[in-house]
């Protein structure tokens, strides 16, 4: 990256990391050892679960999540449609078949209300993801759950230490899965947890991930390699220790930005629940097109030769993505032809269409300097000047 540029995400490593990692080196012990052990129970002790089962990534995760709670061929998953692909391609992977909701016009997150007309009798879990660091709403579809004795997967990988009215998330649901990627809250390079208090639910998690074997060589069931490596865990061992200070400056970063930014017609800051501690991985705006005449990708490119980078994701509906609308699972239409069901996913849901493409996240990782934030409000102000 230029070094004039204002990054908008980059991993903070220091000392602690680089003790831990030629520890292991010296030790000569690279897979799930005890700083991988360590690393779970730092993390279940932040999240407050009594298990934390580590694994390769976050998309894996989910998969290891589905695949303990008991999804079959052809079973149905509830996802919002607005959101990074693995939540979706998770579900294929597992042999079952995602089910695409809204969104929450003002949070991003799944559309609770949208539920009911996702459901049939083949639905089997809901998959919420706690979409730029701000929560679902937990409450509405723990209560859509318990009704329809459907289980819930968190998706906190953009979330880490996020609360909803007090719990962390992937403490709420019947699991939670978190990313470790190297541009997330905090990192392991690359790297996943599921956090569960199901203590079944857990050693089935523990199983799946080791080649589905009980003991040195007994295969109980059809499992992955998906084991996280000691350097991973070594990583993370140190970046737990940092997840408080670095939320903390996400959000004073973010808030500051939302704050200065605040008279800007056509950049509207997302909405952020009185009851929520937001995680703050993205600092989400929406740009209004109508107000300025161009699109959230136009932006970001006018941004970018200002020397500020950022965000810009999820500009097609995951219901339009050719894997979904084409069918394609395992070089078949495999798992869709297990199902007797039609599934077009040839959708127009509201909310998607008026936000997908027009939200952008302002940088707000801790490693930014005052003047470096400074930079950001006055290229957006200078945008606005251009544009207006």
């Amino acid at each position: 990256m230029d070094d004039d540029m204002v990054s908008v995400a980059e991993p903070i490593l220091g000392e602690a990391e680089r003790d831990n990692i030629e520890a292991v080196l010296d030790s000569g012990r690279f897979l799930q050892g005890p700083f991988v052990e360590e690393f779970e129970r730092k993390w279940a002790e932040l999240v407050g679960v009594d298990h934390a089962i580590a694994v390769t990534n976050g998309t894996v995760a989910i998969q290891l999540a589905l695949n303990a709670i008991g999804i079959e061929p052809g079973d149905e998953v509830i996802v919002p449609s607005l959101t990074f692909g693995s939540t979706a391609t998770a579900v294929v992977h597992q042999a079952g078949i995602p089910v695409f909701a809204d969104i929450d016009r003002d949070l991003y997150t799944i559309d609770h209300t949208d539920l009911e007309r996702c459901l049939t009798d083949r639905t089997k879990a809901i998959v919420p993801v706690h979409m730029y660091g701000h929560p679902a709403e937990m409450d509405e579809i723990i209560a859509f759950a318990d009704t329809h004795d459907l289980r819930v997967i968190e998706d906190a990988a953009q979330a880490h230490g996020a609360k909803y009215k007090g719990d962390v998330v992937g403490s709420i649901g019947d699991a939670g899965c978190f990313s470790f990627y190297a541009t997330k809250n905090i990192t392991t390079g690359e790297g996943g947890v599921i956090t569960t208090d199901d203590p079944h639910l857990a050693e089935r998690l523990r199983t799946l991930r080791n080649h589905g074997m009980s003991g040195r060589d007994k295969h109980v069931t059809l499992g992955y390699n998906y084991r996280m490596s000691e350097l991973n865990g070594a990583i993370g061992v140190a970046q737990v220790e940092k997840l408080p200070e670095f939320n903390k400056k996400r959000r004073e970063i973010s808030e500051y930005l939302f704050e200065e930014l605040a008279d800007i017609e056509w950049l509207n800051a997302a909405t952020v629940r009185e009851y929520v501690d937001h995680a703050y991985f993205w600092a989400p705006f929406e740009v209004a097109t109508d107000q300025l005449g161009l699109r959230g990708k136009e932006v970001w490119n006018e941004l970018r030769n200002r020397g500020i980078e950022t965000r810009h994701r999820y500009i097609t509906p995951l219901y339009n993505q050719p894997v979904f609308t084409e069918h394609r699972g395992f070089n078949s239409d495999f798992p869709w032809s297990t199902n007797p069901r039609p599934h077009n996913y040839d959708l127009h849901l509201d909310n998607v269409e008026e936000v997908v493409g027009d939200v952008i996240g302002l940088p707000n990782h801790p490693n930014l300097m005052p003047e470096e934030v400074d930079r950001v409000i006055n290229a957006v102000r200078t945008f606005d000047t251009k544009h207006s």
